[in-house]
C-alpha cells in the first residue's frame, strides 16, 4: 500500500511539473449573436486544434444577445461556473469580458480594432480587413452611386467599420440594425455593406437581408468569411483557419500555466475573398474576370 501511495505521489508531481491537467479544465466561451457563421468556423477550428494538441479542455459557449448588457452577464456567469480563461469574439465581447472578469485570461478573435481591448489579462488575433478595398470591389460590381450600411450602434467594431466606410466619401445610408428583428435595406441604395456586427451576420439576419437584396437586384458585401455562402455577393474576411491556429495556442499555452501577457496579439494577416457568382447571375450582375481570379467562387 506504501509502495502505491508513493507511485501515486510521484505520477502527481510530474503532472504538476509538466503542466498537464488532472482532469478537463473549462474554457468558456461568449460569441456576440447566435449563429454567426464566421465565428462558429472559428471555433470549430480551435476545438480541433486544441484536439490535436491534447488539450483536455471543456468549452461552454454562451451566444448571448449583441449587447454590452448581454455580454457582461455572460462573463459573470462564466466566472462562476470557473473558467479558467474565456474566448470572447468581437471587440464589444472582449471589452465586456475584460471589465467584468479582470482577473480571468481573455483571448478574443474576429477584432477589428485590437486597440480598443485593453487589460493585462488580454491577448487575441485581429481580424483586419481592408475595407477600402471591399468596397472598391463592390463599386466595381454593381457600379453603385447610393451606399447603404448596416451597422449596430451597441457594437464598437461595427461602428468604426460603419464609420470608416462612410469616410470613404460617396452617398452612403448607415442604418442602426440594434435590436431589429427584421433588418429593412436602405431606400435607394444600390449595394448594401455589411459590417462585423452580430446583429446583422447571423444567420437569421443574412436570411432576410439576402431576401431583400435578391428581390432589389442590390449588390451586398461583407467583412465575415461564411457569408457569401449563405447568398451575400462578396465577402472579405481575416482567413478563419488563421485565427483558430493563433487562438488555441494561446488557449493552451494559458491551460498549461502561460499568462496572457506572455502571447502578443497576432496579426490576422491572411485575408480571403469569396465571390457568389450564382447570386450574380440571378440578379443580372457582371463579375469582371480579375475579380474572379483572386477568389474563391461559389458556382
Amino acid at each position: 500500500m506504501k509502495k502505491m501511495l508513493l507511485m501515486i505521489s510521484a505520477v502527481m508531481y510530474l503532472l504538476s511539473v509538466t503542466g498537464v491537467a488532472w482532469a478537463e479544465d473549462m474554457v468558456g466561451v461568449i460569441m456576440s449573436s447566435a449563429d454567426v457563421p464566421y465565428y462558429v468556423a472559428i471555433q470549430k477550428g480551435i476545438e480541433d486544434e486544441l484536439a490535436k494538441q491534447g488539450a483536455a479542455a471543456k468549452m461552454v459557449v454562451q451566444k448571448p444577445a449583441p449587447s454590452e448588457m448581454a455580454w457582461k452577464n455572460s462573463a459573470r456567469k462564466l466566472v462562476t461556473l470557473e473558467a479558467k480563461v474565456i474566448v470572447a469574439y468581437g471587440g464589444g465581447t472582449a471589452v465586456s469580458a475584460a471589465s467584468e472578469a479582470p482577473d480571468l485570461p481573455v483571448v478574443y478573435c474576429g477584432v477589428f480594432d485590437p486597440a480598443s481591448v485593453t487589460g493585462k489579462n488580454v491577448t487575441g488575433v485581429e481580424a483586419k480587413v481592408p475595407l477600402q478595398a471591399l468596397v472598391n470591389l463592390l463599386k466595381k460590381v454593381s457600379n453603385f452611386t447610393k451606399l447603404g450600411i448596416l451597422f449596430s450602434s451597441d457594437e464598437p467594431d461595427s461602428v468604426k467599420q460603419a464609420d470608416a466606410v462612410a469616410a470613404l466619401g460617396g452617398d452612403v445610408v448607415k442604418t442602426d440594425v440594434k435590436g431589429q428583428d427584421s433588418i429593412a435595406l436602405p431606400d435607394g441604395v444600390q449595394a448594401v455593406f455589411l459590417t462585423c456586427s452580430g446583429a446583422v451576420q447571423n444567420q437569421k439576419a443574412l436570411a432576410g437581408i439576402v431576401e431583400k437584396a435578391r428581390a432589389g437586384k442590390i449588390a451586398t458585401a461583407s467583412v465575415f468569411g461564411g457569408s457569401a455562402e449563405l447568398g451575400v455577393l462578396i465577402s472579405m474576411s481575416a482567413n478563419a483557419e488563421q485565427q483558430s491556429q493563433e487562438a488555441a495556442k494561446m488557449i493552451a499555452g494559458i491551460l498549461k500555466g502561460g499568462a496572457a501577457s506572455s502571447f502578443p496579439v497576432a496579426s490576422g494577416s491572411k485575408v480571403e475573398l469569396t465571390v457568389n457568382l450564382v447570386e450574380a447571375k440571378a440578379m443580372g450582375i457582371n463579375i469582371p474576370f480579375e475579380i474572379l481570379g483572386t477568389a474563391k467562387v461559389i458556382k
